[in-house]
């Protein structure tokens, strides 16, 4: 942590940093009557020094604090120590506000938001990104080649728009709200447009390949996977872990039927291709919610308190909206007549039917 502060405010700062070992704080002294404080700290607790730093000095002329993360260390920093309260501790803070402890260690919330906002930016690359892993997806789908659709994966980036859609409701964050509604939305729009191309130059039916039928219907499976997949992005991001395995997981369970419904759209097979839409639309509500869910049970909130409770309302809300669209498309699959013909996983042969 690099704290950059006027010289007068500086033994304030170091009255705030008091329980930390006098070896892992530096100071060097600027030019113009500033000073630069290095603190070495672990990731998890970077965030509540952070915001009390910040809180402080954050009026102040010329103030300036940057997180940079440390790859290792020699001598380790020390384990965080058991904090150990006492009745008459406990009965004083009784009134004061009680943090929820987090599901496990993470990275700060500044360093969680850049990494988020990063990934989903509706920008030039992003594009050009989506517009490849549709083309080579659809390669897939239709050579029926689990192999080139896992490639697609590889490069298609899903990741960054619903993490940044999950982090925000969480958040309250209404620019990063938009932001990534705006980049999921027209980057779906691309992959259909693209798809639908290639359906309409190919004459795509459903029964051209078992990847692409398989995709035309919603089974519990899929809703499984993708909930596994937006909780495994929301706990790579929040702990700092490498999240380029977990994008692939999420964009398995957002592209390939989002391609299926473009190819069959373009091909001139509706009804299968609303079908495939359902389908993404029942993911993409499976990955928000199990983000958000995850990224609530990490503890991550606004800095400023008053911010607290519009974020709430906003988290609440959208976890009404995604279950909601889950719930209602689930029903509609269990009660359609259609249900018994698209239980059949692709493959096996269907029940006969008396004549």
């Amino acid at each position: 942590m690099h704290i950059t502060l006027q010289r007068r405010h500086v033994d304030e700062l170091n009255s705030m940093l008091a329980d930390i070992e006098a070896n892992r704080i530096w100071h060097t002294e600027l030019d113009d009557d500033r000073d630069l404080t290095t603190v070495l700290l672990r990731a998890d607790a970077v965030e509540d020094l952070a915001d009390k730093i910040a809180e402080k000095f954050e009026s102040i002329d010329r103030f300036r604090l940057v997180l940079v993360a440390a790859e290792a260390t020699r001598p380790a920093l020390p384990e965080p120590p058991k904090a150990e309260v006492t009745p008459a501790e406990d009965e004083a803070d009784e009134e004061a506000p009680k943090q929820k402890p987090r599901l496990m260690p993470r990275v700060a919330r500044e360093e969680l938001y850049e990494k988020v906002a990063a990934g989903g930016k509706p920008d030039a690359l992003f594009f050009f990104m989506t517009a490849l892993a549709t083309i080579v997806a659809a390669v897939g789908l239709l050579r029926d080649s689990p192999a080139i659709i896992i490639g697609a994966m590889v490069i298609a980036p899903l990741l960054g728009p619903n993490m940044a859609l999950a982090l925000a409701t969480t958040l309250g964050d209404t620019k990063l709200i938009k932001r990534g509604l705006t980049c999921a939305s027209t980057g779906a729009a691309l992959a259909i447009a693209l798809s639908a191309g290639i359906g309409v130059a190919l004459g795509v039916a459903p029964d051209d390949a078992p990847e692409i039928a398989s995709r035309t219907s919603i089974r519990v499976s899929d809703i499984a996977l993708a909930i596994a997949s937006g909780a495994a992005g929301a706990i790579a991001l929040t702990t700092g872990a490498p999240a380029a395995l977990v994008g692939v997981m999420v964009a398995v369970a957002l592209l390939p039927p989002t391609v299926t419904a473009g190819l069959l759209l373009g091909g001139g097979h509706p009804m299968e291709a609303l079908g495939s839409l359902g389908l993404v639309l029942v993911n993409v509500a499976s990955v928000n919610l199990a983000a958000t869910f995850v990224f609530l049970s990490q503890g991550v909130r606004p800095d400023q308190w008053w911010k607290q409770g519009k974020a709430k309302q906003a988290a609440r809300r959208a976890i009404l909206i995604w279950a909601g669209i889950l719930a209602a498309i689930v029903t509609i699959i269990i009660f359609s007549p259609s249900a018994s013909k698209s239980s059949t996983e692709p493959g096996e042969p269907p029940a006969e039917i008396d004549q």
